[in-house]
């Protein structure tokens, strides 16, 4: 779980969402957990999103989706009350969504 330090750090902006208020929390935790993650890779991004997509599936079961990444366009069809859309690092954004 994130600590207070992470918040401070990785201070995330919701844009969009339709989630439970505990569904959002654990999304938005987990971003910020992710960012805090040891990845000397290319794919930053990628190993973010897995991270993020795993975590979700295993509190809330399976069908999640995640894209993180400095521009994209998206257009999903999501289950109710399982969509948010955020930033957690400047120039970061985050979509998050079941199908």
């Amino acid at each position: 779980m994130a600590g207070k330090s992470n918040d401070k750090f990785y201070k995330t902006v919701v844009f969009a969402e339709d989630m439970t208020d505990a569904m959002l929390d654990k999304a938005l935790s987990t971003a910020r957990d992710a960012f805090q993650l040891q990845v000397t890779s290319e794919k930053t991004f990628s190993t973010i999103a897995e991270f993020v997509r795993r975590n979700m599936e295993k509190e809330y079961g399976r069908g999640w989706n995640c894209v993180v990444g400095s521009s994209f366009g998206a257009y999903v069809t999501h289950e109710i009350k399982t969509y948010v859309y955020f930033s957690v690092a400047s120039g970061v954004s985050v979509l998050v969504w079941r199908t």
